[in-house]
Formats: structure tokens, sequence, C-alpha cells
């Protein structure tokens, strides 16, 4: 439990000097944009390569599990998604939102500290799945009404970055010292600076409006509650491991992922609804994650 409130503190604290960098002018909507477009070409490829350097293949099966996991995860919830944003005629945003968790910043330290170290690889085996979905999905939820699908542009820094960190891991091929290091210090940088830019986002969010706007609190209760209970519901009859199983009904139940955020600006999306739910599924998230770790 103090691990999850350092974490939550940690959060937004970062979120609040990046708001207060906003209203001192230090940062703009440009520097904004432009750090964004660092994150999401750059510091989020390096996290995912990162992940995989100096795994070592012991029981093959596990990661094969995790994978199946992680894959069921990512069809159910846009599923879901699809369904709760046509019949409640909500933005299409909120598919975006719904669909992708805060793995990185709030999943790791999460699971690491209720199941141990070895479970961080677990979730970054999620999160090779989860680039795969937000880089291509993601992007085709944004962009469904300019372009047509296409390999080419598939083919970015989140699509590639996680095929060759799969490769790193399947082929376990070794990487320089030197490279690793340098790898794993630009995906450091993705945490605060992610956290920095939602913080300067939020500086221009109406606290009193985001309490008013009941979709908020629809959407809220969808992603910390109802989305984790569906995955366990349906996950419980596979998957016999428990520590497999509280991973997916975890990581399926955190506040929305900062890198929607990131992409949105990138791709021209409704940042200022991304950074409302954003705001608003982390503060309720304060109470929903403890009842998730009693239960699983």
């Amino acid at each position: 439990m103090n691990n999850i409130l350092y974490q939550l503190i940690l959060l937004f604290g970062l979120m609040a000097i990046g708001l207060i960098a906003k209203k001192s002018k230090i940062l703009d909507e440009d520097s904004d944009r432009s750090i964004s477009r660092l994150i999401v070409n750059i510091t989020i490829p390096a996290t995912i390569i990162s992940s995989s350097i100096g795994q070592n293949i012991e029981n093959i099966m596990p990661v094969i599990v995790v994978f199946f996991l992680a894959v069921v995860t990512f069809i159910i919830t846009p599923l879901l998604s699809i369904i709760f944003v046509k019949n409640l005629k909500m933005d299409k945003t909120y598919k975006l939102m719904l669909n992708y968790s805060n793995l990185g910043f709030m999943g790791i330290p999460i699971v690491s500290s209720i199941y141990g170290d070895k479970a961080v690889f677990y979730v970054s085996i999620f999160m090779m799945v989860f680039n795969i979905s937000l880089f291509s999905y993601g992007i085709s939820i944004l962009q469904e009404s300019k372009v047509r699908w296409s390999f080419k542009k598939m083919m970015n820094p989140g699509i590639v970055s996680a095929i060759i960190a799969l490769g790193i891991f399947m082929f376990e091929i070794p990487v320089a010292t030197p490279i690793e290091n340098l790898i794993t210090s630009i995906g450091n940088i993705t945490t605060p600076l992610a956290m920095l830019v939602i913080g300067s986002t939020i500086a221009d969010v109406k606290i009193m409006e985001v309490l008013k706007d009941k979709m908020i609190y629809i959407y809220t209760i969808l992603k910390l509650v109802i989305y984790p209970s569906v995955i366990w519901g349906i996950l419980q009859f596979f998957i016999q491991d428990s520590m497999m199983l509280g991973i997916a009904v975890i990581l399926s139940g955190l506040p929305a992922a900062g890198n929607v955020s990131m992409l949105c600006m990138e791709y021209n999306g409704n940042v200022k609804l991304v950074t409302e739910g954003i705001f608003m599924s982390t503060i309720c998230s304060i109470v929903t994650l403890p009842i998730l770790m009693l239960l699983f």
C-alpha cells in the first residue's frame, strides 16, 4: 500500500511541476507539442527496447502465457470500448482512454511491489503488445477520417521498437554495455517528460468544468471498475496462475496512459478531453487501485 501511495504521490508531483511550469510560462503549447514528439518517436521506443535487453529464457511457457494474456486483453478492451462508445454516444477519444492504461509509470512499480521484480518483465511483455496496439489501432482511431491503413504508416517507431525488442528477447541477442546504457538512459526520461507535459496541459483544464461533465464520471467507472472486472471474469476460466491473472487485472484497471496524450498531440487528437480523463482517472485510482490489490 505504501508503494502505491508513493508512486501516486510521485506521479502527481511531476504533474504539479509541469502545471507550475505552464503557469510560469516556462512551458507553452509549442513546447508541449515538441516534447510530445520527442517522447513518441524516441524515448518510448527506447523504453520498449531496453525492457527486453538482458532477459534470459529459462522456461518459455510463462512468457507465452503472459503474451497470450496481453493479446486477449487488447482484444477484449477495444471490443468493449466500441460497444460503450457507440451506445453511450461518447467522443471517439474515449476509445483510446479506455483501451490504454498507464503501464509504464504506474504498472511496473505497482506490480513489482506486489509480485516482485520477476513480474516486471511480464509487464514489459504487456507493454510490447500495448505499443503494437497503440501505434496501429490507436493511431487509426485518430486518423480514421483522414488516411487509409497502409503497411508503411504502421511501421512507426513504436511498432518497429516493439519488433526489435521481441527479437532481442526471443533470440537472446547480446547488446554492448555502452549501447544498453545509452538506450536505458534515453528510456528513463520518458516518465518525467510525459508527466511534466501532462501537468502542463492540465494547467489549461478548468477543474469545475471537468467535475460537471457526467461523461467523465461514466468513463472513470468503466476504466477503473468495469474493465478490470470483465478481464477477471473472462480470464479466470483460462488462467490458473494467480500472479499472471492478477497482473492482467491490475494493469487493465490503471488510469489512462500518458502516451495517449502524447499521441493526441502528435496526431491532432482531442488533447483537452484526454487530459481531463487522465486527471479524473488518476485521482480516483487512489481508491480503486488498493481495492484491486486486495482482491487480486
